[in-house]
């Protein structure tokens, strides 16, 4: 089990709240004296206890009216993955966007729903994400911009390449990678006998004369239709799947054909490509599940493409918290930036090597990479046909050669973790000659399987785990950027991205959300970790990064706490459009918080944050000058809205003015300047009216300083009784 280290990050600009300290009583200053300034920290401890408006807020779905589809999103997909807390939450989802849940996958909290027409899915994610939402964790577009790298093109077979051989298996001689990195000379050692490897892709081909056998191939499932891939089951479509297969695990002496890497190891078919193309983000993580719960303790991915996808990212955390090796191919664009699940921080990204141990002219390269393996002109099952043999490349071929690589170390010792087994394998290989490739080695499973005998086994990884709260209420920041950049090492300067959702880390008393990016299988080392300004358009704050560092430690869980700055209700929809709440026609309506449920809660005090950002982003028309916030809310004659500023007396470099408004906006009750501690009443700013009719009735926030931007955020407690 993994040792927890909790790590509290602070920054110059941004300062988490303190968790320690009691509220001071405070005394009257002396008659002539200036008041004392208040103590931050125990303003913020006073705070920590305080109900939350998000709180409230997060059992309110978006309104629907401004996120209809624009000209550009005509012909786009109407399919939603919500990454969801509890299941009820979905059906309350469904049916308020009116939409179908098509499926889920209860083993990470997913669900894919159908969007009717005209509701734009980038608008609907955008605006889930805004701000916690009771029940979810994040919202995406259900990706599809995937494909299956094209096989270098190898020139015509030719026949001599199939002549047989003298010995039982006659296309061996013609395996020059296997010879290459030293499988043939430890069949008698390990051959993966009992090490079962998911061979995610186009499906392959369970009848071909080489890869079946009783017990070798078992059910795997075709991830569009839901329907599973028994082994008596003919090919559906496709070869590369099949050339995937054959260079992992390609049958040993039965007198046809080669041999794989790891020739006894059993092969499970996920079908993620199939005549339509790419299944989807969320069928992938299906299919990773799948092969997970059924036994799967290898994942071979020869694809990639579209970008960060947190459905993705969770599916191979998923793979990685069960033990399970997630091995991804690094791609044949000739680049150093790559995607697909080998990007993702704990697989292992496998680039493609020649003959001569020169990279392969096609393979990405890179930081990123973190081995290479034979993926050139590679003969095997590569084909559609039942007795047909190609020659297979690219690093789609050097992945499955890892793949096989990892079954023949899991026979000899099965409790090795994902990380301890890319280390042996990228420190065991063979130098790379090429000079672009420096410091990189080309695997060799002689060396490895020697390294492992002899008990030098790599220590573990560690872990990461980074949440990310708003400097003002403490609530989760969702969609935001996490990356963690190696500062030495062989991917020293190449960045891990991961994002954060409100997935409940533990129970906090803190705030009933819990925006977290988790890391898995990081290589122990000092690492820089940027929190990126939110990257969804619609938070008000800043886009400034958080940085710090870290060391992270082997066999140890790391929990970091950022803070940043955001505004939660910058924004309010006005019609089919989207604007700052920075006058009353368009100030953030919070009247449908006012329900009898919580009334206590208004009554008691809310906590309310916002930030001060003239910065504009996208959806919203521009606007010039300082910024300004309104807020909206009811008042019943008799009624009491008392609102108390605080802003530099938290650590803002600003202060904020609170001024209370009719339902005309004119100013009914103008925020007094008060520099007493919170517990006497104070604050920087503090407005209270009382309502002789009933109606509508405004907050205004402002900045009495020139300061913008960060740093210049704001608090305030809100109560209504």
């Amino acid at each position: 089990m993994n040792k927890r280290l909790t790590l509290i990050s602070l920054s110059a600009a941004l300062l988490l709240a303190a968790c320690g300290g009691t509220v001071p009583s405070g005394t009257a200053p002396a008659s002539g004296t200036a008041p004392a300034a208040p103590d931050a920290a125990a303003l913020r401890q006073s705070l920590a206890g305080t109900p939350r408006l998000s709180a409230l807020r997060g059992q309110l779905l978006p309104d629907l009216s401004g996120l209809t589809k624009t000209g550009n999103e005509a012909s786009t997909r109407q399919e939603l993955v919500i990454g969801y807390q509890d299941r009820a939450f979905v059906d309350r989802l469904a049916a308020h966007l009116g939409a179908r849940t098509v499926d889920t996958i209860p083993q990470l909290g997913l669900a894919l729903l159908a969007l009717p027409e005209p509701l734009s899915v980038a608008r609907v994610a955008a605006a889930l994400n805004v701000s916690p939402v009771q029940g979810l964790r994040f919202a995406e577009a259900n990706t599809y911009d995937v494909t299956l790298p094209e096989v270098p093109d190898a020139g015509a077979l030719n026949t001599q390449d199939l002549r047989a051989q003298a010995d039982s298996d006659p296309l061996s001689v013609k395996q020059w990678w296997i010879r290459q990195i030293q499988a043939d000379q430890v069949r008698g050692v390990s051959t993966g006998q009992g090490v079962t490897v998911a061979v995610i892709d186009d499906d392959f081909n369970r009848q071909h004369e080489d890869l079946k056998a009783e017990g070798k191939i078992v059910t795997g499932l075709d991830t569009r239709s839901g329907k599973l891939l028994t082994p008596d089951l003919p090919l559906t479509t496709g070869d590369h799947g099949s050339g995937s297969a054959g260079t992992i695990g390609e049958r040993i002496g039965n007198g046809v054909g080669g041999a794989g890497v790891a020739p006894d190891a059993i092969l499970m078919p996920i079908r993620i490509f199939d005549e339509r193309g790419f299944t989807g983000s969320f069928n992938v993580a299906k299919g990773f599940v799948f092969a997970v719960n059924n036994g799967a303790k290898i994942l071979n991915n020869s694809w990639g493409g579209g970008g960060y996808t947190q459905v993705i990212k969770e599916a191979v955390d998923y793979a990685l918290s069960k033990r399970v090796v997630v091995v991804g191919s690094a791609g044949n664009d000739h680049r150093g930036q790559m995607s697909g699940p080998g990007a993702y921080t704990g697989a292992i990204n496998v680039g493609a090597s020649a003959g001569d141990d020169m990279k392969a002219d096609f393979s990405n390269l890179g930081a990123r990479v973190d081995l290479f393996a034979p993926g050139d002109n590679g003969l095997t099952t590569y084909s559609t046909t039942n007795t047909g043999y190609g020659l297979f490349g690219g690093t789609s071929m050097a992945g499955p050669v890892v793949s096989g690589a990892a079954a023949l170390l899991l026979q000899i010792k099965p409790d090795l973790t994902p990380y301890q087994i890319k280390k042996l394998l990228a420190a065991s290989g063979d130098p790379m000659k090429d000079p672009r490739t420096q410091g990189f080695n080309r695997v060799n499973v002689k060396r490895a399987l020697e390294e492992l005998k002899a008990g030098r086994v790599p220590t573990d990884g560690g872990a990461v785990e980074v949440e990310v709260v708003d400097i003002s209420e403490a609530s989760s920041i969702t969609g935001t950027d996490v990356i963690l950049t190696p500062l030495g090492g062989q991917n020293k300067g190449m960045p891990y991205l991961g994002r954060t959702g409100n997935g409940q880390l533990e129970a906090s008393a803190k705030t009933q959300f819990s925006g977290v990016a988790r890391f898995f299988g990081v290589e122990p080392g000092r690492y820089r970790v940027s929190v990126a300004g939110p990257s969804v358009n619609e938070y008000g704050g800043t886009r400034d990064n958080v940085v710090g560092e870290i060391t992270v430690v082997a066999g140890q869980t790391q929990n970091l706490s950022y803070a940043h700055q955001v505004d939660f209700y910058e924004y309010s929809v006005v019609g089919e459009s989207l604007f700052r709440n920075n006058s009353v026609q368009t100030a953030t309506d919070l009247t449908a918080l006012q329900t009898p449920a919580n009334a206590a809660a208004f009554a008691g005090g809310l906590l309310f944050g916002g930030a001060f950002d003239s910065a504009n982003f996208v959806y919203a028309p521009e606007v010039s000058g300082a910024d300004v916030d309104y807020l909206k809310f009811n008042l019943a004659a008799g009624q009491t809205l008392t609102v108390q500023g605080l802003a530099a007396s938290l650590g803002s470099k600003t202060n904020v003015q609170v001024d209370l408004l009719g339902a005309d906006g004119a100013v009914v009750a103008e925020g007094k300047r008060v520099a007493e501690a919170i517990n006497k009443g104070g604050g920087d700013s503090v407005a209270s009216f009382k309502a002789a009719t009933a109606g509508a009735y405004y907050v205004r926030f402002s900045n009495t300083t020139a300061n913008e931007g960060l740093g210049a955020f704001y608090t305030s407690l809100v109560s209504i009784k």
